[in-house]
């Protein structure tokens, strides 16, 4: 992968903490900190397929942060 997972993780935690928990980016937040430490021991094909399934994850919380700073 082309990034730390400790600074995404804690990058992860303080957005959700931000926004809250309960929210839709706070649940988009804790799900991608539940598929990081997944990375942390895949083997075979699987950190490939994580690796995408966290790429399309962090994308679609850019679009939720985005349009929850938009509103703001």
């Amino acid at each position: 992968m082309d990034f730390d997972l400790e600074k995404t993780r804690r990058d992860l935690i303080a957005t959700r903490a931000k926004h809250g928990a309960d929210t839709a980016i706070g649940h988009r937040c804790s799900n991608l900190l539940g598929m990081l430490d997944s990375m942390k021991t895949a083997t075979g094909d699987q950190p490939a397929g994580l690796a995408k399934n966290i790429a399309d994850q962090m994308a679609d919380l850019e679009r939720l942060t985005q349009n929850a700073e938009d509103r703001a």
